[in-house]
């Protein structure tokens, strides 16, 4: 159970105040997928970086602790809403079918994008849904990170995963190897 005090709104406005104390070139960090694997990555990335950071998972008891135990992070209420605040987006979603839904549902990423977002998604799905996600949201100006992850569970808490990267350019390889590094050990 949370404390009801995390919620007040002395909380919120010195969440307001941390975030505004970041370098205002700092980019603004999103995260979806707070999952077993998702959440101890999200943990690491937001504990390591110095940006502000917003999170968004469907179940909002776990948005909510992710939000207590880290006061830079913020919440969104959906994948278009994350998306209209951050100019990095990581997913590490369970499916092919959620990776779609996220990005090109209905309020999805794609609905808030803004142009040379850096999305990239650690999610292990099908290559067709991938290279599909990956053109559309190019297409509108994006860029597209394919990284899947080894290392489980354990390697997640640890901070020792690896992730198998794909991208258009080198250019956006060494963008996303900077986020990748502060999850992983290894970046390939």
């Amino acid at each position: 159970m949370f404390s009801s005090t995390l919620r007040t709104p002395s909380t919120l406005l010195a969440r307001t105040v941390l975030a505004r104390q970041y370098s205002s070139s700092a980019p603004t960090i999103g995260f979806i997928g707070l999952g077993q694997m998702g959440y101890n990555m999200a943990t690491h990335l937001c504990t390591k970086s110095k940006s502000p950071f917003v999170v968004f998972d469907m179940n909002k008891d776990t948005v909510g602790k992710f939000q207590d135990e880290n006061a830079n992070a913020t919440a969104a209420s959906s994948p278009a809403d994350l998306a209209d605040k951050a100019s990095v987006i990581v997913t590490v979603l369970p499916e092919s079918a959620h990776v779609r839904s996220v990005y090109l549902g209905e309020n999805g990423v794609r609905d808030g994008l803004r142009k040379d977002t850096l999305c990239i998604d650690s999610s292990t799905i099908d290559t067709s849904v991938s290279i599909d996600v990956s053109k559309q949201l190019i297409g509108m100006g994006a860029r597209a990170v394919d990284a899947p992850i080894s290392g489980g569970i354990m390697g997640a808490k640890a901070g020792t995963l690896t992730f198998m990267v794909g991208s258009q350019s080198s250019q956006d390889y060494e963008a996303a190897k900077v986020y990748l590094e502060r999850m992983g050990k290894n970046v390939v």
